[in-house]
């Protein structure tokens, strides 16, 4: 029974890495019930994790994608540097595939900002002279409460970015993977520096 609940799961994360691609997503939890759809599967209990997803993507875009993922994820990195020094009084955390290294070149480079209101970061984007347009975001945080945070996103030199602007007491109450629920893990702008600086 153990062995074919693998089987189920390992299917399900590679038809969810597929979708991904496919749809030029990073909505994990999107690909995987569309995935255990096709799959005719509704036990959550057959559902894969974050890491089972994640290694069944890397996968394939070694197999299929090669360097030009990897070069993307690269270039995705060298451009989130720049926009997190730009607004370093809001702390930025880079998160998602980026972060993650699953990135590709349709991929959005997505930051967690802190800010005392949301206004202050729209403040910050004008004064910078970037065109945004907002959109709520729905975010689970690690004392069980649930809100509507808002969130900015701008096109920059061909980059898609997504801001998300979380209370500036966020460090205390990180927001939830909502499929680990654990805390969202990303880089500061000190470990982005070191990390590129390791990789040239």
């Amino acid at each position: 029974m153990k062995a074919g609940k693998r089987e189920i799961q390992r299917r399900i994360a590679y038809e969810a890495a597929r979708i991904l691609t496919d749809y030029r997503s990073d909505d994990l939890i999107f690909a995987i019930n569309k995935a255990a759809t096709k799959l005719g599967v509704h036990n959550r209990r057959l559902m894969p994790n974050h890491e089972e997803v994640d290694s069944a993507l890397r996968e394939q875009q070694r197999l299929f994608r090669g360097t030009e993922q990897q070069s993307a994820v690269k270039n995705m990195r060298n451009a989130a540097l720049p926009a997190m020094k730009a607004l370093k009084q809001y702390k930025p955390l880079l998160i998602g595939p980026v972060y993650e290294g699953t990135a590709d070149l349709n991929s959005r480079i997505r930051l967690f900002l802190f800010a005392p209101t949301p206004e202050d970061v729209a403040l910050s984007l004008l004064a910078l002279h970037i065109p945004w347009h907002e959109k709520d975001c729905s975010i689970k945080f690690t004392d069980g409460s649930r809100k509507i945070m808002p969130s900015y996103h701008f096109t920059a030199d061909g980059n898609y970015f997504e801001l998300i602007v979380l209370p500036d007491t966020g460090f205390n109450k990180r927001p939830l993977d909502p499929q680990e629920h654990r805390p969202i893990k990303g880089l500061t702008v000190q470990q982005l520096e070191k990390l590129l600086s390791h990789a040239d």
